[in-house]
């Protein structure tokens, strides 16, 4: 019996290993999972810890002494004009290279300007305007470019780890409420391709997390929002810097780009509008493409691919002039 046991346990392993492995080599799922001790969790507001490296995404990432993402270690900014990308993840560029990232493309293309990443993976609206004072530092800022996702608006760090706020379940399911689940989950999305696959074609995140995010546009009319662009348009022409913000769409709004998916859009369209902030809503440029989900990471909600990150720097040169 033992021996029929561990020959049944032999089998069951190596075919999950094959799983595995020819699920990674075809790339057909990404991990998902930020490496302990890269982010700093201690204060209310958390940051990526200065002149730190680590994995994100199953990339490498670097971090400088200001704690913003650049290509290498000992990465130089040499450049007579700065600008700053704030954001979280998404702009970021979880799951990609720097170089391959649209403030990569950035940064390579216009070697005459520093470009600071200052994004963080959890960060919301409230979180970026405190994160701007860490702009009084610098001279000669001519733009600040603050890339919006959709679920900027929630009042919660959606990162794990973070217990000093009460965290919205963006995209959540009932499982993940029982604590064992949650910690295998939490292990196997940073270890395993094939249950990431799995997970994936069986749950649809990227349905889960817009329906979530949909609902709460929906439910509230956003008007704190007018405050908080103001405020960023304020502080933008203080230092003589000016402000644009670029919304970048959910990966189920692509799939079809019906009204009803779009309500957020147009309500954050209204919003800019009474503050007459720079607005720029990339959805469209996202809408037009034959098979937009290519442009996305591998079963997520709204990280960009490869693809998706050169698609943004493409239209970020188009519209904002450097």
């Amino acid at each position: 019996m033992k021996k029929i046991i561990f020959i049944n346990l032999v089998i069951l392993f190596s075919i999950l290993l094959i799983l595995e492995l020819t699920t990674n080599f075809f790339k057909l799922s990404g991990l998902m999972g930020i490496q302990s001790g890269l982010i700093d969790k201690s204060q209310k507001l958390h940051y990526f810890k200065p002149n730190s490296s680590g994995v994100i995404f199953d990339k490498e990432v670097f971090i400088d002494k200001y704690g913003f993402r650049i290509p290498k270690k000992n990465f130089e900014y040499i450049g007579n004009k700065n600008i700053f990308l704030i954001g979280d993840s998404a702009t970021f560029g979880n799951g990609v290279l720097e170089e391959d990232t649209f403030a990569g493309l950035l940064r390579k293309n216009f070697n005459n300007i520093n470009f600071y990443n200052s994004s963080v993976p959890g960060y919301q609206i409230k979180h970026h305007l405190i994160n701007l004072e860490k702009i009084k530092r610098f001279e000669n800022v001519e733009k600040i470019i603050y890339f919006f996702t959709l679920n900027d608006v929630l009042n919660s760090a959606n990162i794990t780890g973070i217990k000093k706020e009460k965290k919205i379940k963006e995209g959540s399911f009932i499982l993940k409420d029982i604590k064992l689940i949650r910690e295998l989950n939490n292990f196997l999305r940073n270890k395993s391709y094939f249950y990431m696959y799995i997970k994936g074609k069986l749950t649809d995140p990227s349905k889960r997390w817009f329906t979530s995010i949909n609902n709460f546009y929906q439910k509230n009319d956003l008007e704190f929002l007018n405050a908080n662009f103001k405020k960023m348009e304020n502080f933008s022409k203080n230092i003589n810097a000016e402000l644009f913000i670029v919304v970048l769409p959910y990966e189920y709004q692509t799939r079809n780009c019906e009204k009803n998916s779009l309500l957020p859009q147009n309500k954050l369209r209204v919003i800019a509008s009474k503050n007459n902030v720079k607005y720029l809503d990339f959805t469209d440029y996202f809408c037009n493409l034959i098979k937009p989900e290519k442009y996305f990471y591998k079963f997520d909600p709204m990280h960009l691919s490869k693809k998706g990150h050169k698609l943004v720097y493409n239209n970020i040169i188009n519209e904002i002039n450097f």
